[in-house]
């Protein structure tokens, strides 16, 4: 027996591949996301602990991810943390998945770093009870030892001499997408094995489950390694936007004009007008919004101010409208962004230029 090889290892290249689009059995793959054109989406699609378990310490899943683009940083945790609040037993058995990590992000060029890592996290830990056992035994049998003593005997040598105590990295990614490796949707598999070993064309993604076989339909849960499912999402549209930074400013601008007591119509159109370019640039300047999105919101707050307005020069005691969607509110000097509707398809905006967005040709 070679004696040094119990200090010896070799390095392993483990494995992390995008999995191609033919082997993805659902939500379609592949498309490309453009510079200022959409949004990209970070999100772990499934993680899995081949081993959740080391003597009576067991360990659930958490994975962190970091991403950096050139217009900032952001960081995503997935794990149960919110049912760790109501205890910390049989964490090792909730499932994790489609949980976002980065994103909504605009893409604006560049280089799109993102390094994650799978950690095991000690839970349910059973050396509690093992130290109550032997507590209530020594108070049983009389014996002299503090109970404490023991306690402390049993939980710290153990975890010392065998590391159980600790959150140990099973696998960890560093990735960058730049015009050689593209940032477009898809699926991402990291596993935690040799990558010599690894066959990607047995492996599949079906119904957002990673799975290994012949062919995606003969295939069974893959259970050989610890592993990530990471996805890229895109999107056209952000839905969140009125929660941005200054979008409640801008919802106060526009209602104190519309909410003036002593202003006619035509003077609150005035006002509008002479306020929209401030309107504009508080969109299309904002990080978090790509351009083409952020006209497009612009054009649909314009098209219900002036819904709004006309309501307002008619006043027709018959409008049935409500102006702030499930609340039912029939004043239209209330103004609600997060109920604004979309007066437009987003496609439609996709030749819309600066000068469309201007105060003279949207408050002529």
């Amino acid at each position: 027996m070679d004696v040094l090889k119990v200090f010896r290892e070799r390095g392993k290249h483990l494995a992390w591949q995008r999995l191609d689009d033919d082997q993805v059995v659902g939500p379609a793959s592949g498309t490309e996301i453009g510079v200022d054109q959409g949004y990209f989406i970070i999100r772990l699609s499934e993680v899995y602990l081949a081993r959740s378990r080391t003597l009576w310490r067991k360990f659930y899943p958490v994975v962190h991810a970091w991403g950096a683009t050139v217009t900032g940083q952001e960081h995503g945790l997935a794990a149960p943390t919110q049912l760790q609040q109501i205890s910390g037993a049989g964490l090792d058995r909730v499932v994790t998945v489609n949980t976002r990590l980065i994103g909504p992000t605009p893409y604006r060029g560049g280089d799109v770093s993102l390094v994650a890592g799978l950690y095991a996290v000690p839970g349910d830990d059973a050396a509690q009870a093992l130290v109550a056992t032997i507590s209530a035994l020594t108070t049983l049998t009389g014996s002299a030892i503090p109970a404490g003593t023991i306690a402390k005997v049993v939980t710290d040598g153990v975890d010392k001499l065998l590391g159980l105590d600790k959150t140990t990295l099973r696998l960890g990614i560093c990735d960058t997408f730049y015009p050689g490796n593209l940032l477009r949707t898809g699926f991402h598999v990291g596993l935690g094995a040799d990558l010599a070993e690894v066959d990607f064309s047995r492996l599949w993604l079906r119904d957002g489950h990673l799975m290994k076989g012949p062919d995606p339909f003969a295939a069974k849960p893959y259970q050989d390694h610890d592993y990530v499912v990471v996805e890229v999402e895109r999107r056209e549209v952000r839905e969140d936007w009125p929660g941005l930074p200054g979008m409640a400013k801008l919802q106060e601008q526009l209602e104190g004009i519309m909410k003036l007591a002593k202003a006619t119509v035509a003077q609150k159109r005035e006002k509008l007008a002479a306020v929209w370019p401030e309107v504009v640039q508080t969109l299309t300047s904002s990080p978090h919004l790509t351009t083409a999105n952020a006209y497009f919101i612009a054009a649909n707050i314009a098209a219900d101010l002036k819904e709004r307005l006309n309501a307002m020069e008619f006043d027709n005691p018959f409008e049935a409208r409500s102006w702030s969607g499930d609340t039912q509110d029939p004043d239209p000097a209330n103004i609600d962004l997060a109920a604004l509707p979309d007066y437009y398809e987003f496609s439609e905006m996709s030749n819309v230029s600066e000068a469309d967005m201007t105060a003279a040709n949207l408050w002529a």
